[in-house]
């Protein structure tokens, strides 16, 4: 289409150098510089009289006469045009034959598969003609394609905890990469980078004591490793989970932790996206997303409220997160039943002297982690 405006547009030159244009005279191909100004009315009737002449009196030239090759509205060749085509219609023919036979190939390799595999078989009515059956084992093998797609690469997201005599923590920690312990930032200049939440040091520092730290991201591994690479100096996260891990459901990736081989009641979530973590809510503490700020303080609160849960001996995480999953905050909710039972602490200390935070009857406790 490109090349028919550009050869179009050529005819509205002012000025052209034809090659092949011919003399009237001599017959012969010559060079000649043609104006192509608009011609007059009168100038196209004096050419149609002049070559109406020239057509009853041929010129008589002695020897051999050079026979000129019909030329198109655009100067070229048609035979050399015709070829051309032809040529691009066989190349089509044999393209669409190539595709044609590959079909047929896949087509005929899944007919076979669905005939005599007996896995498709399985809850078909054998009362249906064959090709009826032979359709329901299509769909079958369809909707299971597209639930694999949508499934986790691997049944088991973790391998087992370690046995004795090696340490394995007493609580599992999978928190969010992205908006948690980093931030992207784009612009002209520098492109994608990813900022370093204040005190990510401190946090993993004091939660890897406690807790098996799994990172789990929807986000890509090849975009999630070398991050967590100059994050992670001390190799504290001990596990990364990526976007084929999760499940594809509604339109999100959905962290599934009944694949994560682990107590359910001794593992804690730390996510931002309530989509993320909508299948299992209950073991989920969700805090508000990190946008870049320089002054936050939230992974402190965090550190100390995870260290409180495992010093406390929680037997399910599950009661404590319950409590807190009502609250849009919940760590400064945390925070504010923290200064209670301190006041109330000193109150104790006037009274009985001191009464150590570890070793405080259950009501204390629960007063410090549930506000009760």
């Amino acid at each position: 289409m490109a090349q028919f405006l550009f050869r179009g547009l050529r005819l509205y030159n002012t000025t052209i150098l034809s090659k092949t244009a011919a003399c009237c005279k001599c017959q012969q191909n010559t060079f000649k510089l043609i104006s192509y100004v608009q011609p007059s009315f009168s100038t196209l009737l004096n050419k149609k009289l002049y070559s109406s002449l020239t057509e009853k009196k041929p010129a008589e030239t002695s020897g051999t006469t050079r026979v000129l090759d019909p030329l198109d509205i655009f100067g070229e060749n048609k035979d050399e045009r015709l070829k051309e085509k032809e040529k691009a219609i066989k190349n089509l023919k044999i393209g669409f034959f190539f595709i044609g036979a590959s079909l047929m190939m896949v087509l005929g390799s899944g007919l076979y598969v669905l005939m005599d595999d007996n896995y498709y078989k399985k809850d078909e009515d054998e009362k249906d003609i064959y090709p009826v059956r032979v359709f329901n084992r299509g769909k079958l093998a369809v909707r299971e394609f597209f639930e694999s797609m949508r499934a986790p690469s691997y049944e088991k997201l973790l391998p087992d905890p370690l046995p004795y005599p090696y340490i394995q923590p007493p609580y599992t920690l999978i928190i969010e990469m992205t908006d948690l312990l980093v931030h992207p930032e784009w612009t002209y200049t520098t492109g994608w980078r990813f900022k370093k939440r204040p005190n990510v040091d401190y946090f993993l520092e004091q939660v890897s004591q406690n807790y098996e730290v799994v990172v789990f991201t929807a986000s890509n591994g090849f975009n999630v490793y070398p991050i967590l690479d100059s994050l992670d100096k001390n190799n504290v996260i001990m596990y990364r989970l990526v976007k084929n891990a999760t499940d594809y459901i509604d339109g999100h990736h959905v962290k599934n932790i009944d694949r994560i081989n682990r107590d359910l009641s001794r593992v804690i979530m730390v996510d931002w996206n309530v989509d993320s973590v909508k299948l299992q809510r209950e073991n989920a503490l969700v805090i508000p997303r990190w946008t870049g700020e320089d002054g936050d303080q939230q992974l402190i609160q965090l550190a100390e409220f995870l260290n409180v849960v495992s010093a406390s001996e929680v037997n399910d995480v599950r009661e404590v997160l319950s409590y807190y999953k009502q609250f849009d905050h919940p760590l400064e909710v945390f925070k504010e039943n923290q200064r209670k039972l301190l006041e109330m602490q000193e109150e104790q200390k006037q009274i009985s002297g001191t009464l150590p935070i570890n070793k405080a009857r259950g009501s204390w406790k629960n007063k410090y982690l549930y506000g009760k």
